[in-house]
């Protein structure tokens, strides 16, 4: 790969992979901040530039906040993301509930919001490009970098020959931002994002090994596709059926044990006397001395209620000074069903 490095320039083949990487890695991003915000966010087809990097101008931009993200696994080198403060304080202002005026300076608070919302989107852009590649990617945590001095930002990159490849996108956000991002990464890491793309890593590696041909050395060797291991056989064995149950088995009958246990279950039961129906207003006006008339005429049984089901009626009687339910009724199976409470 050391013969790639030294190019000034992508190819136009680089440059259209890594304009379809990065709209994969971005769009996986952008549904990650969408589903933060609860909010469509769509981004346009990624337009892919290299130039040198004191000749980068983003004024456009500015005043602009800038995300480092560093890749330690998988490939190495740095991605910067290039964002205006007023995006941001429009994101903020949406997910922290509050007024866009009160973010004239990121707080404590609103720079962890931020670093929460990027590592969301850098996770998940990391991700979507490590399916890409086919291979596992980790990355720092997001930084969030001081760009009121442009060199700080320039400062950040030491690619061979001082050369950058940024990838611009158009982004909305439903009601929030219709702006402009870029991700900025070295020349480097662009083609080697593009060399793992097309497979050329393990072509190289290929090359560089000569082979032993018939009485003489082979270079460059075509690679060739590895022969399918066998398939294990697989035996099919009959299944047989068991045979059915006749149509109309007898019903299992409970064991004494189970009866017992059943039996002692405990049962809440409770004695209505009467129901009625107020409004709000009126119970709210409740005072002591208030009466409230039932539905029930003096004289009229009672309702036995076990665990909500209506199961006996009866009068009410007092015994040993205490009130008590003399039953006169029980309640048949289809009344239970008429009078469930």
């Amino acid at each position: 790969m050391a013969n790639l490095t030294n190019q000034t320039q992508l190819s136009e083949m680089e440059a259209d992979i890594i304009g379809e990487v990065m709209n994969i890695s971005m769009g996986a991003a952008a549904t990650a901040m969408s589903t933060i915000l609860d909010k469509k966010v769509s981004i346009t087809t990624p337009r892919v530039e290299t130039s040198r990097i004191e000749d980068y101008n983003y004024s456009h931009l500015e005043p602009v906040l800038g995300v480092l993200i560093k890749y330690i696994e998988g490939i190495g080198g740095f991605n910067m993301l290039l964002l205006k403060v007023d995006d941001f304080k429009n994101i903020l202002s949406h997910l922290l509930s509050v007024d866009h005026s009160e973010l004239d300076e990121f707080d404590e608070i609103s720079m962890s919001a931020i670093c929460e919302i990027m590592n969301q989107m850098m996770g998940s852009a990391a991700s979507a490009l490590a399916s890409f590649l086919g291979t596992k990617i980790n990355i720092s945590p997001p930084e969030v970098l001081d760009t009121a001095d442009s060199s700080k930002i320039r400062g950040q990159f030491t690619s061979e020959g001082g050369y950058i490849v940024s990838i611009r996108f158009d982004i909305n956000i439903e009601g929030l931002v219709n702006s402009e991002f870029v991700s900025i990464m070295e020349l480097h890491l662009a083609k080697e994002i593009s060399a793992m793309s097309l497979g050329e890593n393990q072509v190289i590696h290929e090359q560089e090994q000569p082979v032993k041909g018939e009485g003489h050395m082979v270079s460059n060797p075509i690679p060739v596709a590895a022969e399918p291991a066998p398939k294990e056989q697989v035996q099919a064995v009959p299944y047989t059926y068991p045979e059915l149950a006749p149509e109309n088995p007898p019903e299992p009958k409970p064991s004494e044990g189970n009866l017992d246990l059943i039996m002692s279950v405990p049962v809440q039961i409770t004695v209505e006397l009467g129901k009625t129906k107020r409004k709000i207003k009126d119970i709210a006006e409740f005072a002591p001395g208030n009466i409230v008339e039932l539905d029930r005429q003096a004289g009229d049984q009672v309702d036995i209620v076990a665990n909500g089901r209506l199961i006996a009626r009866g009068d009410v009687v007092v015994v040993d000074d205490n009130y008590s339910v003399r039953i006169t009724e029980i309640m048949k199976a289809m009344d239970n069903l008429t009078n469930t409470k």
